[in-house]
């Protein structure tokens, strides 16, 4: 009886796989009665020709015409495009194009539109050239998207430069044919997304974004006018209005008030703290040029900016093994990723570029000249491995600093060093400040290695991270705990400064054997967490001959994972996002690049 039953279920299996393969094959006679299908590939190769010639726009039709050749030159679309539901999926697929971050123009779908739409219609004569060019742009755009999904459509290493080495690409088994050579090809490229679950809320805004429809936005003209603080008296109070009730920062309601208004008022500049907080500014109510470039951002300037995150998720599209470290630039926040939840502190980062810094640079490459030299203490994008937590850290000053900030203090008091805890020293062995002549120096030129000795006023703190990477940066403790408290807390000179830096060390530590967190909290005189561990250490009269007071490293049994990510678009608990201030303004090299090609 079973059998009988598997033997039926069969049949009607066997049926329906029959039948699907019936309907779905299409034949190429099916076009025109008179079209003669041997005459395609010659034509596609005449087409192909003429196509990868072109240099004026960015393309694979180069790339193409090696998978075309090894193919003899057939067509691989033709027959599929007289399914209309093949041709529907197409058109789902360029409708889908926007909400992936892309714009079709980047696929040529307006040429694919086209083509298509001449097959229905042309004498056969033409049929040879319309369907080898529509089978040429189709593939040609599927490749194109599919890249463009899996990699990104831009180079990080080339938009970004030196200061980006994250690893890229993320997929070094892509197959760029696969959309177009394997039968679930299509199928496959529709159902690739990013790990990152920030990209489906990406995607979602763009959906919201693209349906509105609203009309101009204000935009709030401030030529003449280079800070605006509380009290002044100015003429674009109405249009500051405007614009704070269209951000949905002020009712409506009293719109009428500021009119005919020229103060800039308490209740505007409130307005202004509360945006700023928002946005990770100083929140001091004085409109500047950072902030008048977020408050007059349109709302194309938005659609962008979210496109601009969405790429960098396709730079950086891997999922990570927990647990590791991320820091996040813009939102000054870092994350530390247990296996099933996150914990979060306040960072401060690198400062951005000085003013002006492009026409400084250009001066500094023709002078050689030190001090035209342009300052960036951008906090780079680095990827690396924590190896270990240094307790008591030295500060070797970077020459730099050294010249730029500290010489002139030495040369008028070389005592400056002794009262600040530093150390000269050449070839390893410590000199007496007093006995070199600081004058006959320069700031370009100082031929010792100046060191801050560890203590309570060591700029590194109690706590050094270290992980390899080109640039010398790590994760550090830090006096000056008021940093934390800003808004905007880019203000160091490119390394970074954590809030909590022995919540972080627990964190890293928290798979080690040998050296446990708990020894580790002896070794800073601090209680263990360890209830009985800790009852004995309050006991233990000895206690304080455990604390460590010279530089002590502690090695990870197991390297974790850190990286420093930058979103400009973040989200709260409620899943409402955050438009940060771009603090290094890496959007626009970013849609630049993309919209370039």
């Amino acid at each position: 009886m079973l059998m009988k039953t598997l033997n039926f279920v069969g049949c009607i299996l066997l049926f329906i796989l029959v039948f699907s393969s019936c309907k779905d094959k299409v034949k190429t006679s099916n076009i025109a009665e008179n079209f003669d299908s041997e005459r395609i590939p010659a034509q596609i190769e005449l087409t192909l020709n003429v196509l990868a010639k072109d240099t004026n726009h960015y393309h694979y039709f180069d790339t193409l015409s090696h998978f075309y050749q090894n193919n003899k030159f057939k067509a691989v679309w033709i027959e599929k495009l007289q399914d209309s539901l093949f041709r529907n999926q197409l058109y789902n697929i360029f409708d889908s194009i926007v909400y992936e971050g892309l714009k079709p123009e980047y696929y040529y779908v307006d040429s694919l539109k086209y083509y298509l739409s001449l097959t229905d219609s042309a004498p056969v004569r033409d049929l040879y050239n319309i369907y080898a060019r529509a089978d040429l742009y189709l593939s040609n755009l599927l490749i194109g998207l599919w890249h463009d999904k899996v990699m990104g459509r831009t180079d990080p290493r080339v938009v970004l430069g030196m200061k980006y080495t994250l690893p890229y690409p993320n997929h070094p088994n892509f197959d760029l044919f696969s959309v177009i050579d394997k039968p679930n090809g299509i199928k496959q490229m529709q159902g690739y997304y990013p790990h990152d679950s920030d990209f489906w809320r990406y995607k979602q805004m763009l959906y919201k974004a693209f349906e509105v429809t609203d009309g101009a936005e204000t935009v709030i003209d401030t030529i003449g006018i280079r800070k605006l603080k509380p009290g002044d008296s100015t003429t674009i109070i109405f249009a500051l209005a405007k614009r704070l009730v269209e951000l949905d920062l002020l009712p409506d309601s009293i719109m009428a008030e500021y009119e005919f208004s020229n103060i800039y008022d308490t209740r505007l500049s409130n307005c202004v703290r509360n945006f700023q907080r928002n946005s990770n500014l100083t929140d001091d109510g004085i409109i500047g040029k950072s902030t008048l470039k977020i408050l007059n951002a349109s709302h194309n300037d938005k659609i962008d900016e979210i496109r601009a995150n969405i790429e960098r998720l396709r730079w950086f599209g891997v999922e990570l093994p927990r647990p590791y470290v991320r820091v996040n630039i813009p939102e000054f926040q870092l994350y530390m990723y247990y296996l099933d939840s996150f914990r979060v502190m306040n960072v401060c980062v690198g400062k951005g570029k000085e003013r002006y810094y492009d026409q400084k640079l250009n001066r500094y490459v023709v002078s050689k000249s030190y001090i035209d030299k342009p300052l960036n203490h951008e906090t780079p994008q680095v990827y690396s491995y924590i190896d270990a937590v240094i307790l008591n850290p030295t500060w070797t000053v970077p020459s730099s600093i050294v010249g730029r900030e500290m010489f002139s203090l030495i040369v008028r008091n070389p005592g400056y060093l002794i009262k600040n805890n530093y150390q000269v020293l050449r070839n390893g062995e410590v000199i007496d400040p007093y006995s070199i002549n600081w004058k006959k120096l320069s700031p370009s030129n100082v031929p010792y290695t100046i060191r801050q000795n560890a203590g309570d006023d060591n700029s590194l703190g109690k706590i050094k991270f270290t992980f390899r990477n080109p640039f010398d940066v790590y994760m550090h403790d830090t006096p000056l705990k008021s940093k934390f408290k800003l808004n905007n807390r880019a203000v160091s000179h490119g390394c970074v400064r954590v809030q909590d830096p022995v919540a972080l060390t627990g964190f890293v530590l928290q798979n080690n054997v040998k050296r446990k967190f708990d020894d580790v909290l002896i070794m800073m005189g601090k209680s263990p967490q360890d209830s009985l561990l800790a009852q004995k250490w309050r006991e233990d009269t000895t206690s304080y001959k455990k604390v460590v007071t010279k530089t002590f490293p502690v090695r990870l049994e197991q390297r974790m994972i850190v990286f420093f990510d930058y979103r400009t678009i973040v989200f709260d608990a409620q899943g409402m996002p955050r438009f940060l201030n771009d603090v290094y303004d890496k959007n626009r090299s970013i849609i630049e690049a993309m919209d370039s090609k």
